[in-house]
């Protein structure tokens, strides 16, 4: 274990340092507390309770931010869920806290090792973006043609699952939108706004089984109420049936004679008259199905011009996020700032030209995730103080060889990574002043007077000022 309050190494068992004497009781707790919830989510992960894993994570890292593990497996979800940017943002923390021997090299080299995939899921966040606007924009048909391509490029991408089901939701077509939810459901099977959205779409209901038991119990029924026929006996000669039965046959020539035939006849009779069609009704019959086709064909013109209009907006729109160099200059950096924490000695790294290629990035408010803004900010807090001392002593040197022009260059670069460096900007106004450059000398000793007014550099400036008022 290693002390917080000195940094020395030191026994787990141990309630005291032994060098400083600080109490480590509370400190125990916490890094086990971390350790607890790393464990948390270590279990919820391997049953791909990808959400609730992320949220014992994150506890774990409030708590012990420096617990690698916790950071690690952290990106390795993000990564599942799609979120590849946030992966990349954790393993390079992770790197910061342990440079050697850290899994996080293996997970950034395996993503950095295929420049064609890597590309591919830079594209899924433009086009997710792309479509996120879109659907804010009221543009629900091109937010669905830009998520379809985002999911099939990175299929485990939630959140653009997730939009692209509710907006099928939005459009009424509640099978594609449960497809979309069930797929995702497998890989986060505890996503609460997945789960939200399926409690939403209305369950199929069986129907007509009550109708079903009763047709059945009254077939049962029927079945049971036929009786067996009794053995067979044939009955004597008997003279009534046959005169029965020619009473029968006279009964039913009289039927058929003065009901059935008259019906008969009136049935041709009234087939007869409706086949006389007429003509008009049926002419008019046919120009409203011609009327129909016609509206039809100009419907189906209509919906084509728009489909074709969508296509070109589609191909020829302008977004920011669809600018190639939007986070190409971030990855940039990223890059190089891992190969110089690969360097063995601390004293071989050199982080100024990871500071310069930050210090070029002037779209910062193009950047619309939090994981990307934090990302940048934790590389210019990794590297700007060392690219400021570095380009400070550079200048401190050329003042001191009377070479002013190069020290202001210099100078001026340090206080670009560090604006409240006070001797930075007093020896920007001291090269001024040595190349007799009035203006901008002043304009400096004022900003060390006025800015910094409790210093030794402003009791000097305040001097320097008079003596240029002086002259």
């Amino acid at each position: 274990m290693i002390c917080p309050n000195c940094g020395s190494n030191m026994s787990d068992k141990r309630k005291r340092c032994e060098r400083c004497g600080e109490d480590l009781t509370l400190y125990r707790k916490i890094m086990k507390a971390s350790n607890m919830y790393y464990n948390n989510g270590l279990e919820r992960a391997k049953v791909r309770d990808l959400s609730g894993a992320v949220s014992s994570l994150l506890t774990s890292l409030e708590l012990n931010k420096a617990n690698t593990s916790a950071r690690n497996l952290l990106g390795l979800i993000y990564y599942e869920m799609g979120e590849t940017v946030a992966a990349l943002s954790e393993w390079v923390i992770s790197k910061h806290f342990q440079p050697e021997k850290n899994d996080a090299d293996d997970y950034i080299n395996a993503v950095q090792s295929n420049p064609t995939k890597l590309d591919s899921l830079n594209q899924t966040i433009k086009r997710y973006n792309t479509a996120l606007m879109s659907a804010k924009q009221g543009n629900d048909d091109l937010a669905i043609i830009q998520l379809k391509k985002v999911t099939s490029l990175n299929p485990h991408f939630i959140r653009a699952f997730q939009l692209l089901a509710l907006l099928y939701m939005k459009s009424g077509e509640k099978e594609k939108a449960r497809k979309c939810l069930y797929k995702i459901a497998k890989i986060d099977v505890s996503n609460t706004t997945t789960l939200r959205y399926l409690r939403e779409l209305d369950p199929p209901t069986s129907q007509g089984k009550e109708t079903e038991e009763v047709a059945e119990k009254e077939d049962r029924g029927i079945t049971a109420a036929i009786m067996p026929i009794s053995s067979y006996k044939e009955d004597k000669p008997n003279i009534m049936a046959f005169v029965n039965l020619v009473i029968g046959v006279i009964i039913g020539v009289a039927v058929m004679a003065f009901l059935v035939v008259p019906t008969i006849k009136s049935r041709y009779q009234a087939e007869q008259n409706s086949s006389y069609v007429d003509y008009s009704s049926e002419q008019a019959k046919q120009e409203e199905k011609e009327k129909t086709i016609k509206q039809l064909q100009q419907d189906k013109d209509v919906l084509q011009q728009k489909v074709d209009q969508l296509q070109s907006q589609i191909d020829g729109i302008q977004i920011p996020e669809d600018n190639p160099a939007l986070y190409d200059g971030l990855f940039a950096a990223v890059n190089s700032y891992i190969s110089e924490l690969s360097k063995p000695k601390k004293n071989d790294r050199d982080f100024t030209a990871v500071a310069d290629q930050l210090a070029a990035i002037t779209n910062d408010s193009n950047y619309k995730t939090d994981v990307s803004k934090n990302l940048l900010e934790a590389l210019r807090t990794a590297t700007y103080p060392d690219a400021s001392d570095l380009h400070y002593s550079q200048g401190h040197e050329f003042y001191s060889e009377g070479k002013y022009e190069e020290a202001i260059a210099e100078l001026q670069k340090a206080v670009t990574f560090d604006p409240a460096d006070v001797s930075a900007i007093y020896f920007i106004a001291r090269s001024y002043h040595r190349l007799e450059d009035k203006a901008n000398a002043k304009l400096y000793y004022n900003i060390v007077i006025s800015d910094y007014p409790d210093t030794e550099r402003a009791k000097t400036a305040k001097d320097f000022m008079k003596e240029l008022q002086d002259e």
